[in-house]
């Protein structure tokens, strides 16, 4: 099986490389399977440096190919809400003000937020009618920015007497900048859950085209606190996650979709107990069965950063499984991509599995992901210091 196994390796990868042009970056070897496809998911190990160097070469590349019109990101609506404007406006302070609450999370660090000025840079320069729509799935994982996005929402307007309570007690929490419990957080969504049945005129009068949004925010609130008190977070969290998407895609004049999320989220196979959002995507019941592309990303001696609120850690990540001795022929370059789906590809008749956690329970490499991306010797991301 070795032999086998590293013959068909041989055959079948690209080093990636430097440059602007896809052809000559090494891309080239995914773009058969780019169609007939409507959704391409990159999935990463959060916090290598790698990761956002990767994320804007696919998604120049796959634009270029597909033209695709939805970044695909595992953030919340508010979050993406503030991105989109600050895609369409340039105002950094825009940006600045949505990190202020990230303090703490993988999101947190230097490389991912030039990434966000990279696509404004990028989307400044297509033409309107091409340019990209940031689309966030997640639930609403910081309270901060889901009030500043309802704050947002009402602040200019005027406000009916019938609304003044809960406008004034969505102005106090986001200029208070105290942590909401979860008990008050509760009480709050559940009364404006019924306040948005018993007066929708009134606040779809008021919030005009936001009143989906911020219904939508309200509602996954309580969905954070639902996944947080789970016992199987990942579960419940990927579905929210699908059943956001499903929402979104529905209001969205079609377009293809990119995305860079965490790695798991673009399997497009259930595990036990957990039915992650790519295999969500790819269930017999959803209309983009079979129309989903994922490449999965596997580390060799690369480092990463894990962020707290009071410090930040780095530590070492491996997760390219070189027991398979086939795989140690591509810990030389700096990246490699591996076409797992060819023809006669050991991945597609057996559940070879690349990667050293996560372990899935049956089927084939290929249910799973069609592509893998092997980096190596990468540092993690740089701290974020600005604020």
């Amino acid at each position: 099986m070795n032999y086998q196994l590293e013959r068909y390796l041989k055959n079948n990868y690209s080093r990636i490389s430097n440059g602007e042009n896809g052809d000559k970056l090494g891309l080239s070897i995914i773009e058969g399977d780019l169609r007939n496809k409507e959704i391409f998911l990159t999935g990463e190990n959060h916090g290598v440096k790698a990761n956002a160097e990767l994320r804007m070469k696919f998604l120049k590349y796959i634009k270029e190919k597909t033209d695709f019109r939805y970044y695909l990101c595992e953030i919340p609506y508010s979050m993406a809400y503030f991105l989109n404007l600050y895609l369409e406006i340039g105002n950094e302070d825009i940006l600045k003000e949505v990190y202020i609450s990230l303090k703490g999370t993988d999101a947190w660090n230097k490389d991912d937020y030039e990434h966000w000025k990279e696509v404004y840079e990028f989307n400044k320069g297509l033409p309107k009618e091409k340019r990209i729509t940031i689309v966030g799935i997640d639930i609403e994982h910081q309270p901060e920015n889901a009030f500043k996005f309802m704050d947002y929402c009402i602040s200019s307007q005027y406000i009916f007497k019938e609304m003044e309570e809960i406008a004034n007690y969505i102005n106090l929490i986001n200029k208070r900048n105290v942590n909401i419990s979860s008990h008050e957080l509760i009480r709050f969504c559940e009364k404006l859950v019924d306040e948005l049945v018993s007066k929708e005129d009134l606040y779809k009068t008021l919030l005009g085209e936001n009143f989906y949004g911020f219904k939508h925010v309200n509602r996954n609130l309580l969905n954070m606190l639902e996944v947080y008190s789970s016992n199987n977070f990942n579960g419940v969290r990927d579905k929210k996650m699908y059943l956001n998407f499903l929402e979104l895609d529905k209001r969205l004049p079609k377009g293809k979709y990119f995305g860079q999320i965490g790695l798991s989220h673009v399997f497009q196979k259930s595990f036990p107990h957990v039915t992650w959002f790519g295999a969500a995507l790819n269930s017999q019941k959803s209309k983009f069965k079979g129309k989903i592309l994922s490449i999965a990303y596997a580390y060799h001696n690369c480092r990463y950063l894990y962020p707290t609120t009071r410090k930040n850690y780095i530590s070492s990540i491996n997760t390219l499984d070189t027991t398979l001795k086939a795989f140690n022929y591509f810990v030389n370059d700096k990246y490699i991509i591996l076409k797992l789906n060819g023809e006669n590809s050991p991945f597609s008749q057996a559940l070879l599995w690349p990667v050293v956690h996560k372990f899935p329970g049956e089927g084939v490499t290929t249910d799973y992901f069609q592509y893998l991306i092997i980096i190596n010797n990468s540092k993690a991301v740089d701290t974020l210091e600005f604020i």
